[in-house]
């Protein structure tokens, strides 16, 4: 941390500066969770956004798994769950996320700080949201054609599910 103060010089932005103190006022400090309302809005898409991607990709693994739990159980209630929780831990913890993110950046470039691998490494990138809906959309494809398309998808094996279940209802 001292050899990234170090690099305070004139050549550094006030955005440099800002996180320069941030993580100086925290190194000893934990994080606490502050409300960040775009991460709760837009969830992994925002923190693809930032280039957290290994954040990004842990919240969607969870959130999968939450949901194929719910459609196991037959859930509404963890189904729920699985989608609102993505957004809640993003919207509470981006910030947490976020200087993990900075701080594996920092140990990535050696010592000393290379200036220019920390630019590389932060910022945004706008094209890993847009590839984060392709790969959502293309996913969800046959759903959303059976859907306009007015074809029924459910398998021989779903139909005999549903009618065993409503038979026992």
């Amino acid at each position: 941390m001292e050899e990234l103060i170090e690099l305070h010089n004139p050549e550094f932005s006030e955005k440099d500066i800002k996180w320069i103190k941030f993580f100086a006022e925290h190194e000893k400090a934990p994080l606490k969770p502050v409300f960040n309302l775009k991460g709760f809005i837009f969830s992994w898409f925002y923190l693809l956004y930032k280039k957290a991607y290994i954040e990004s990709f842990a919240i969607i693994i969870v959130s999968l798994l939450i949901i194929q739990a719910a459609f196991i159980a037959h859930s509404f209630l963890l189904l729920g769950l699985g989608v609102i929780l993505p957004n809640l831990a993003v919207g509470f913890y981006f910030y947490f996320m976020f200087a993990n993110k900075m701080l594996r950046d920092i140990e990535n470039c050696g010592k000393p700080i290379d200036k220019e691998c920390l630019k590389s490494k932060g910022g945004t990138n706008i094209y890993a949201p847009i590839f984060g809906i392709i790969i959502v959309v293309l996913l969800f494809w046959p759903i959303i054609y059976a859907k306009i398309s007015k074809h029924d998808i459910t398998t021989d094996q779903n139909k005999y599910i549903n009618k065993v279940e409503k038979a026992l209802k």
